[in-house]
Parts: C-alpha cells; structure tokens; sequence
C-alpha cells in the first residue's frame, strides 16, 4: 500500500488493475501511520520506518495553531477540521519514534479540551458547523487523550475522558440512538478508550460503571446475532465491520477474564468466529504481489483499503495479547 512516488499509503488498491486509487480520506490517512507505528512495534520490524517519517513531515505542515492550542488546517486537508484529525495525528506522534514532540501533543490535546462541553458531549468541528460522526470521532479522541495521559500524567486529560464516556453512555447508548449499521464502530472506539479509563482510574465506581458499559454494548452486539451471523454467512460480511468488532470486543474481553462466569468464554468464542473470517479473507497466496497479506472488502470483493488492513492487523494483535486460542477449520 506504500506508493513508491510519495513513499506514503495510499487508501485504496485494485488488484485487479494492479493499481492505487487515490482518494481524499484525510483521517484514515493520518490513523494509517498509527496504525503502521503499533505493527511495527509490535512484529519488531522496521522497513515501515522510513514511511511513518515521511508521513509525519509531510502531515507536520497542516498543524496551525489558535488561540493556544493546534489542530489541523482544514484548507489544506481539504475538508472540515475536527477531533479527529487532531487525535489521529496525537496518536500518530505519541507512537513515533523518539524524541517524542511533546509539545505538539500537548497543543493537539489543548484543541480538544477546548471542543468539549459542559455536558461531556465534544463539538467535533472546529469551524462553525453542526455535529456529524459523533459514534466515531468521540471515542477517537477520548482514546487520544487518554493515551496522552499515559505518557504525559496531565490528569485533565483523563478527567475529560471520564466525563465524555460518563454522556455518550447515557445520552447515545442508553437512550437508544447509536443505530444498528454504526453500534459495532461505536463500540469498538468507545471500548478502545474505556479499557484504558478502565485501567488508569482508581476510582472503583468509574471502574464499575466502565465495566458495565462495555458488557452491555457487546453482549448486545452479540445477542443481535452478529458474531453468528459471520459463521453462518460470511459471504455476507464486510471486512471492515468484523475487524472492528474484534477490536471492540478483545478490550471487554481483556476486562471480563478475571470473571468465573460464562461471559470470557462467550467473548471468546466471537472473537475466533471473527478470526477465522479474517484468516480466510487474507490474500495469502495468488493474486498480485502487493495483494499478498493484505484484507479485501469482502470475500467477493478483493479491493483493499488501509482501514480494513489496519483494523484487521490490530484485531490481531489485540487478539495474540490476550492469548486467545482457536480451534481453526481453514
């Protein structure tokens, strides 16, 4: 996915074309080098080195800075600045190499703090315009920051992450308005940060409550039928969806091992149905040689695209950290 041009990913490939299409999907762009950064580190390998510094110079010229705090220049991403730009690119740097640019992370964070309102909820955009990707951007950012506070120790950080996941769970999950199509995108960025609040917090009510939350979006994603529905159908799945309920689901499922109760089995039963979708989505053999390794949309639909690849390389990893063993029939 690396074009040898720009020495950068590009979003999309067609294999059939053997080809890169080009598309302005600015957010992924800028999580693709996390993405790359946690593989890295985590295979001990470095020949994506040299991608992640070119990546960061060349995204290092849209940060701006307002009033105290930086975020991305809206005219040359070529759409609306919002949190998560500004947390992807916080991740991105809290990832990278040393020396570690504190303090452009503590500016991007800054913006942030500034977006959120005194009910918790965050104002995605920093120009003047209404709300959109809430389900997504704000568990984004509530990760971003607490990641922050892991490496930085500013207890704001973590304060406003509490709060946020305090609305998001009584204002849209409880009340009903994360839809069908979006809870497994919901659930897999607001697990990704509530495992850490979760673990960072020494408070035992925010840890019951984190606790709770996270068991209910699951077990209701679950209980919906669509870990069974990937085993039965999984011509019908998309890629991009299963990886993403893995990633969700191995932080509750990181929490709920400690239980004596049916649910770590449950939870870990899932997960293998979602990793065998995967494993046998992967282009392991065939195809062309830049197709090889990578996820395609669906099984009918081998184009490929960042996101897929770097959900499905952290359903993985998440997957390996918490030891989880399958009885595979590919």
């Amino acid at each position: 996915m690396v074009n040898p041009d720009t020495g950068m990913l590009e979003y999309l490939y067609i294999p059939q074309a053997d080809r890169f299409v080009r598309e302005n999907c600015q957010i992924r762009d800028i999580a693709s080098v996390w993405d790359v950064e946690l593989l890295s580190d985590f295979l001990e390998r470095q020949e994506l080195r040299p991608m992640i510094a070119t990546s960061l110079r060349h995204f290092d010229d849209y940060l701006v800075e307002r009033d105290g705090y930086a975020m991305l220049d809206s005219e040359r991403l070529g759409e609306s600045s919002s949190i998560a730009h500004s947390a992807f690119m916080m991740l991105a740097l809290l990832h990278a190499p040393r020396p570690r640019r504190t303090r452009q992370i503590k500016s991007l964070a800054e913006g942030i703090l500034q977006q959120q309102r005194t009910d918790g909820s965050y104002k995605v955009y920093f120009e003047n315009m209404p709300d959109h990707g809430e389900e997504l951007y704000a568990g984004e950012a509530m990760l971003a920051l607490l990641e922050a506070y892991g490496q930085l120790r500013d207890a704001r950080y973590g304060l406003s992450a509490e709060r946020s996941f305090g609305y998001y769970d009584a204002h849209y999950f409880r009340r009903g308005r994360v839809s069908d199509d979006l809870l497994v995108f919901f659930a897999n960025w607001q697990s990704q940060a509530c495992r850490l609040l979760f673990e960072c917090t020494s408070t035992a009510s925010i840890k019951q409550q984190v606790q709770r939350y996270l068991f209910e979006m699951h077990d209701s994603i679950i209980d919906r039928g669509f870990y069974s529905d990937v085993e039965r159908h999984p011509a019908r799945q998309v890629s991009v969806k299963v990886a993403c309920a893995l990633e969700g689901l191995n932080d509750a499922y990181a929490i709920a091992r400690s239980f004596k109760d049916e649910r770590p089995k449950r939870y870990r039963r899932c997960i293998c149905s979602g990793l065998e979708y995967l494993l046998n989505l992967q282009c392991s053999s065939g195809g062309t040689a830049r197709e090889r390794g990578g996820f395609g949309v669906s099984l009918s639909e081998r184009a490929q695209r960042i996101d897929i690849t770097g959900h499905a390389a952290s359903a993985f990893i998440k997957s390996v950290e918490n030891r989880i063993e399958c009885e595979m029939t590919i």
